[in-house]
């Protein structure tokens, strides 16, 4: 390690900081902060290794490095990450504001203040950002999935085609895109879209204990497009393979549809509906954690 004996403080936490030794890191930091107290690569270190370790102290720090020299944007960075995971939403928003204005290009800036925006409520500036991240970074997925979240939240079921569209590009494997396309498609009632989806997400999700909530998106795209026959062809493979009973009142309803009323009255429309809603809910919520698994 070379440089300066004054310099040996920060040279020693940042190569402790990279390492991963993040308390070896603090106190070589401090230490060099004995010796200069203000100084903002000390301060900016100090802060970085304290909010790894998850001490209250890391905003002071940072606090104290931005102010020292508020023109380093990766300092103001830091600091909104520290904000933010003290769920300190709108100062967090705030401090990735002002690292946007000295680089207005950087991507992971634009995405961090976007998602603090929005985790603020601040639809209007999160939108802008994120679509700004985008021009810059078109295959963005972090961007593109932060969009469809908002846009399916607001109703705006066109754009969230488009944001969930572009995901699937970038992640043609990926069952929760797929998942994604084929609900808005879904909703919007482009059914030959929505059914090409859920048989892209059955080739995709290779969990057997997945192919039933795949079945009944099917049987669902073809119950609203009246197609009962088919429906009720899917419904019965469908069965086939349910072994705790979810696809049994589906199946009994389509069957009425098909042959008529049975000798007992069968699930109505609604009650159908609201099941295979929960279906498809459950499938995500599923699909979700073994993501993160």
């Amino acid at each position: 390690m070379t440089g300066t004996l004054s310099d040996q403080p920060l040279e020693s936490a940042l190569a402790y900081l990279d390492a991963g030794e993040f308390e070896r890191a603090r106190e070589a930091a401090l230490a060099g902060l004995a010796e200069r107290p203000d100084d903002p690569g000390l301060l900016r270190l100090a802060g970085r290794a304290s909010a790894e370790l998850g001490l209250d102290d890391a905003v002071g720090y940072l606090e104290r490095a931005a102010a020292a020299d508020p023109g380093a944007a990766e300092t103001w960075h830091d600091l909104g990450d520290a904000l933010s995971g003290l769920g300190r939403l709108e100062p967090a928003r705030q401090a990735f504001s002002r690292a946007i204005q000295l680089t207005p290009d950087d991507v992971q800036a634009l995405l961090d203040v976007g998602l603090a925006s929005l985790a603020a409520g601040k639809t209007g500036d999160a939108v802008a950002h994120l679509k700004r991240a985008i021009q810059l970074d078109p295959a963005n997925v972090t961007a593109h999935r932060a969009l469809l979240s908002i846009y399916r939240r607001d109703g705006e079921l066109g754009s969230a085609l488009t944001s969930a569209k572009r995901v699937e590009e970038q992640l043609p494997d990926d069952p929760i895109a797929m998942l994604d396309v084929a609900e808005i498609c879904l909703e919007l009632g482009r059914y030959d879209e929505s059914a090409a989806a859920f048989v892209r997400l059955r080739g995709a999700d290779v969990d057997p204990a997945h192919e039933v909530y795949v079945y009944h998106g099917m049987i669902e795209v073809e119950i609203r497009r009246n197609r009962l026959r088919r429906a009720l062809d899917l419904a019965i493979e469908a069965t086939g393979i349910d072994r705790l009973g979810r696809t049994t009142d589906i199946l009994a309803y389509v069957v009425g549809q098909v042959f008529g009323e049975q000798d007992r009255p069968g699930p109505s429309r609604a009650e159908v509906d609201a099941a295979l809603t929960a279906s498809r809910a459950e499938h995500r919520r599923l699909l979700g954690e073994a993501l993160v698994a």
